[in-house]
């Protein structure tokens, strides 16, 4: 594991030549693991380390050479879980809640995928602590992004951590019950038409049409990337990118994603039907919503440029 107690880590040069413990990051598979190196710089503030592969499962550049803007949400992901674990002791048994999570990106500055893959270095500073003891509850983690020493994006996120006791507790409060085999096959809605911004496969909304601004979620349970373990809920990286799709499919014009925000008001459940409803608010911000059964579970704003 690429990680270090701060007490034996004097320098502070980071490392990309392997990723960090893929338990850190809460994946299953190494492949998806995009940090590379933690080193702490004092209670608050840390430097990370990650690596955005030329293309990805998923994620991938575009005809110029320009790394997905997703890269940046999952980094913010990744960074939130492995923060926690490496620079607070949150221990394993914990449950993580992401509450919200954006970027804004610099097209500008931005690096490209085009011979290699792209190192980034990432400074960390960790606000609003929420402590209970000596036991890390919450935070919010403010991030910017640079690549060969040009600074590029900013980020935040906010987690909160619950034991798996008032987990399971705050799980049942919803009155679902879950059968993943039984769920894994009812809930996937076969799609094979690609869209501008995903190949066929990754498409996260329903072949039908949608009525006005509305659109219906696929939850492909069965997808490697957005569900690389089973989750008992949507989780938000697939609601964003399905809201993502659907600006662009209704735009129609190669835009591109280069600021956004998620906020996570109550779990998206799976096995419901979901919809994605949009408002577009200018000329090239859109706010959305997630919906199940007239209720909202979701919502953020994206900003895109042509």
């Amino acid at each position: 594991m690429r990680t270090t107690d701060p007490a034996m880590r004097a320098e502070t040069t980071l490392r990309w030549d392997r990723t960090i413990d893929r338990a850190l990051v809460h994946r299953n598979s190494v492949a998806e693991v995009l940090l590379t190196d933690l080193i702490r710089l004092d209670q608050t503030e840390l430097l990370v380390a990650a690596q955005w592969p030329r293309s990805h499962r998923v994620y991938r550049p575009d005809r110029y050479g320009r790394h997905d803007p997703m890269l940046l949400l999952e980094s913010i992901r990744q960074t939130g879980l492995a923060v926690s674990h490496y620079a607070f002791g949150v221990g394993y048994d914990q449950q993580s809640l992401m509450r919200d999570v954006g970027f804004v990106l610099d097209q500008r500055s931005e690096p490209r995928a085009l011979l290699s893959s792209t190192n980034l270095a990432i400074t960390v500073g960790c606000r609003d602590l929420i402590m209970r003891g000596d036991q890390l509850r919450g935070m919010t983690i403010e991030l910017s992004f640079s690549a060969d020493g040009l600074p590029f994006a900013t980020g935040h996120g906010t987690v909160r951590w619950i034991s798996s006791q008032s987990y399971t507790a705050l799980r049942a409060r919803s009155g679902i019950r879950l059968d993943w085999d039984q769920l894994r096959w009812s809930s996937v809605i076969p799609t094979r038409r690609a869209s501008s911004v995903r190949a066929a496969e990754d498409v996260l909304l329903s072949r039908k049409a949608g009525l006005g601004s509305r659109r219906r979620l696929v939850v492909p349970l069965d997808h490697p990337v957005y569900f690389d373990h089973p989750l008992d809920h949507a989780p938000g990286m697939l609601l964003i990118d399905a809201a993502w799709q659907a600006v662009a499919e209704q735009r129609g014009d190669g835009a591109r994603l280069v600021a956004c925000t998620l906020d996570c008001s109550v779990f998206t459940e799976l096995g419901v039907d979901t919809d994605i409803v949009l408002r577009q608010v200018s000329s090239d911000t859109t706010e959305f919503a997630v919906q199940q059964q007239g209720r909202q579970t979701a919502s953020g704003s994206l900003r895109a440029a042509s």
